[in-house]
């Protein structure tokens, strides 16, 4: 009978550990420093209670946030998506784009500001919010000639 049941508690073990993993595979808990005890408390005592890490949540691939923004320490926007998300400033490659270069369109509160030259003209101190959208996404929301995608600002 003790049999069964350390079995039976081994299983539940390893399906709760199963369970939280992919909760744990969500969050970047990397950046946040270990917590220390306060001065009244003692590091050796065994029956302390475990410091919690707050989870902070994953940066989206296609959205550079306020916070990020202003973490940056950088003098305009083409330099913040170089250093946050260089992925977006690559070009397609082929056929296409070697007949007739095609680059990535700007747009800043709706108004098309032109290609990636524009970017070094917007101070980051201006930017809300800076979003990607694919050449598909850029075509459905902004129209016209955005075969390599978009680049959309949104301002204070």
């Amino acid at each position: 009978m003790n049999r069964r049941f350390a079995a039976l508690a081994t299983l539940l073990c390893a399906a709760a550990a199963l369970r939280a993993a992919p909760a744990a595979a969500q969050t970047d808990t990397a950046s946040t420093p270990p917590s220390t005890p306060a001065a009244g408390e003692t590091q050796g005592n065994a029956q302390a209670t475990p410091q919690l890490q707050v989870p902070h949540v994953r940066r989206s691939l296609n959205v550079i946030s306020y916070e990020e923004i202003r973490n940056a320490h950088v003098a305009d926007a083409q330099e913040l998506i170089h250093n946050l998300r260089p992925s977006w400033l690559r070009t397609p490659r082929g056929m296409t784009s070697f007949a007739s270069p095609i680059d990535v369109a700007v747009f800043k509160d709706g108004i098309r500001l032109g290609s990636r030259e524009a970017l070094v003209g917007i101070p980051i101190t201006t930017i809300r919010m800076v979003r990607f959208y694919s050449a598909v996404d850029a075509r459905q929301k902004f129209g016209g000639d955005t075969s390599a995608g978009a680049i959309e600002i949104t301002s204070q």
